[in-house]
């Protein structure tokens, strides 16, 4: 029997035309911006639903109900190659983010303004029903490319219950997840919403393959978290049952056994192809299709597919409506950009001035991507096709920049365009026309992407030699002139040697960025917007490559491992860490408890510098912090707000859970990365 359930992977609808591209998702996370996120994932569904009932789409790749989206495995390790497509290495921040977009993308961006805005009343936008369906994935503890399809993932449990679960947990109970973290009372709930769909992922977890093991799909998602969706093998995951696990005696027993213990859509042709020859043999029953049935019939009777009189009326060429999701797409590119180094203690180059620095001389494979004809480097994997791509060559030039451009380089040592030839003659015409050198490198698809995990934390020696050379010249023949490092890149980059040299005066850092990443690239080197961007990842030096092995699932520390993200790592220094980001504002925090309640008021002051938003991070260290397993601290909270030149903002965040714990002793609590402002709680 054929099921209608079509599907498209990862979001924007992939390979779909004139959709909305926003920057990775690493790079959404970057925002810290709840509401940014609600609002990415109300379009993206918008325009999913308006593809799906366009005839003209029909052409199209995958068009369909059932989205692959989000991505929530953890990005414990740098290397990852689809680390990109994550929130980043912090199970707190996952589980909003999964939450989050599942509850935009399935019932629209009303959903969150209600929870922000009791008083919000526009009731269409803030749908009953699901519109599309959302899917979980890779359940679970899914997080290499290398050997993914024989790599059996071994866990302790404490590993399980605070890194590796959390965020699943929270996409499949969503609208449960943030009801409790706005402090929604719900006297007449009978159940709660959250996605509809969930993936079982390629790996083994202590053995068992994912598509075929009973205590994750059974035990613990329809069990311990009374789960009522579908479960969908990742593609061709069945058949790496057999053929990769050697978990099986046939193809058809590998069919047999992931329907038997909880899967009930094959991604792939297994199923199909040996699904009758499994119940004939007994590697599972009527009763297990009827299950895996009435679970898939039951999300397309939820999300409408048979409903024909009620689609949508199409509104996809709408002037206002296009103009809106570009505008947003901007407002992600520029929240995705982080501020790492801006001169010393004396001086700031940026922002530059259009007026002081008007003779721009940019350098970069990553500046004006024309390899492909459209500059589709700047959107990472699994995107869209946009009408419009924005390169920062195009950016610059839309603000009445004059731009000189050279490639420089390739992206990797064996581009094309890597003749060390026109270094010398870029040296040459900086000297005569330069009022500021901006270097855009970076990574791209040809170094990490699914099924190809990095092999170094470094940029590709090509762009080391060329961002050595020209800034090198440029320091030499006009020592004036400012020179900016841009790193566009998915997986964390070791940035130590830029970050110490006097010949980089100062660098920015962000994810693949989307079809707008040009503009926002250059609205914020030229101070038409601040930058608030906090890192979700940490930077490490190249030398973790040595000090953890990539198969090592383990997040605490143990003999052979400092252990792995902020939480845990407790090895050489970083060079930038979880939360970090400058501003071109001067910030000030000031931390008190609310008399008679467990809150913690923080108040967020733009002491100098331009008017711009924070992302005020609350950390928790307990009395056994970095001893016994435990944390060295955990984000616990996060709200971004928007402060005006001398101004201040007041959030209040509630630290019950903590203050009323059984752990005794001194809870220390700190607006991060950094321990300058904290505020210490003993409990008796």
């Amino acid at each position: 029997m054929h099921l209608p359930v079509a599907w498209t992977d990862c979001c924007p609808p992939y390979k779909w035309k004139n959709v909305t591209v926003f920057p990775q998702v690493i790079g959404l996370s970057i925002s810290f911006n709840r509401t940014l996120w609600s609002e990415i994932g109300g379009i993206i569904g918008t325009e999913a639903l308006q593809k799906v009932h366009d005839t003209t789409t029909k052409s199209q790749i995958h068009p369909g109900l059932t989205y692959f989206t989000p991505n929530i495995n953890i990005f414990r390790d740098p290397r990852w190659g689809r680390g990109q497509e994550t929130p980043g290495e912090d199970p707190y921040l996952t589980s909003h983010y999964a939450s989050i977009i599942v509850m935009s993308l399935q019932y629209g961006n009303g959903f969150l303004k209600q929870l922000y805005d009791k008083n919000y009343n526009e009731t269409k936008q803030s749908l009953k029903r699901p519109r599309i369906s959302a899917t979980c994935k890779h359940f679970a503890a899914y997080s290499l490319e290398t050997d993914r399809f024989t790599f059996s993932a071994n866990i302790s449990n404490e590993d399980w219950n605070d890194t590796y679960l959390p965020a699943f947990d929270a996409c499949i109970h969503a609208e449960q997840f943030l009801h409790d973290y706005f402090e929604v009372e719900e006297e007449s709930v009978t159940s709660y919403r959250g996605a509809l769909g969930t993936m079982c992922s390629y790996n083994s977890v202590d053995g068992t393959p994912s598509c075929a093991n009973k205590d994750i799909l059974q035990t613990k998602l329809r069990h311990d978290w009374d789960y009522s969706g579908y479960v969908v093998s990742d593609c061709w995951a069945i058949a790496n049952i057999y053929e990769s696990h050697n978990y099986t005696s046939s193809l058809a027993e590998a069919a047999g056994v992931a329907i038997k213990n909880g899967v009930d859509l094959d991604c792939g042709d297994t199923v199909q192809g040996h699904g009758f020859e499994a119940l004939q043999e007994g590697y599972m029953t009527i009763e297990h299709v009827d299950r895996a049935l009435t679970n898939l019939f039951g999300v397309l009777i939820d999300v409408g597919y048979f409903d024909q009189d009620e689609h949508p009326t199409q509104t996809g060429d709408d002037t206002s409506q296009v103009q809106y999701h570009n505008q947003v797409a901007l407002k992600a590119a520029l929240q995705s950009i982080v501020l790492l180094k801006n001169g010393d203690s004396e001086s700031s180059p940026l922002p530059l001035s259009t007026t002081k620095h008007r003779k721009v001389t940019l350098i970069g494979p990553l500046a004006h991507d024309k390899v492909r004809g459209k500059g589709d480097i700047l959107l990472g994997n699994y995107h869209g096709v946009p009408t419009n791509i924005i390169t920062p060559k195009d950016g610059l030039e839309g603000l009445g920049l004059e731009v000189d451009y050279y490639q420089g380089c390739g992206v990797t040592d064996k581009s094309k365009g890597n003749s060390s030839v026109q270094k010398e003659d870029i040296c040459q015409q900086m000297s005569d026309n330069s009022d500021a050198i901006v270097l855009v490198m970076g990574l791209s698809q040809d170094l990490e992407s699914e099924s190809l995990d990095r092999t170094t934390l470094q940029l590709p020696d090509i762009q080391h030699k060329t961002i050595q050379h020209i800034s090198q010249c440029a320091k030499a023949t006009i020592p004036n002139t400012p020179v900016i490092l841009v790193a566009i890149t998915g997986g964390a980059v070791d940035v130590s040697e830029y970050k110490a040299s006097k010949d980089i005066d100062a660098i920015l850092y962000t994810s693949y960025p989307g079809q707008e990443g040009g503009q926002a690239l250059a609205d914020v080197l030229y101070g038409l917007y601040n930058p608030s961007g906090r890192l979700t990842t940490t930077i490490y030096q190249n030398s973790y490559m040595d000090e953890v092995d990539l198969e090592d699932m383990q997040m605490r520390p143990h003999d052979s491992s400092p252990g792995r993200t902020y939480r845990f790592y407790n090895g050489p220094s970083v060079v930038y860490p979880f939360g970090y980001g400058l501003s071109y504002s001067k910030w000030n925090y000031s931390m008190e408890m609310v008399k008679n309640e467990a809150i913690i008021a923080v108040t967020v002051s733009n002491k100098a510098g331009p008017d711009g938003s924070n992302a005020a991070l609350l950390f928790h260290q307990g009395p056994n912090a970095g001893k016994k397993g435990n944390p060295i601290k955990s984000l616990i909270d996060f709200e971004k707000v928007y402060v005006s030149s001398g101004d201040f903002q007041t959030i209040k965040f509630n630290i019950g859970r903590w203050i009323e714990s059984e752990e005794v002793g001194n809870h220390t609590f700190m607006i991060g990365p950094s321990d300058e402002y904290t505020l210490q709680i003993t409990v008796p």
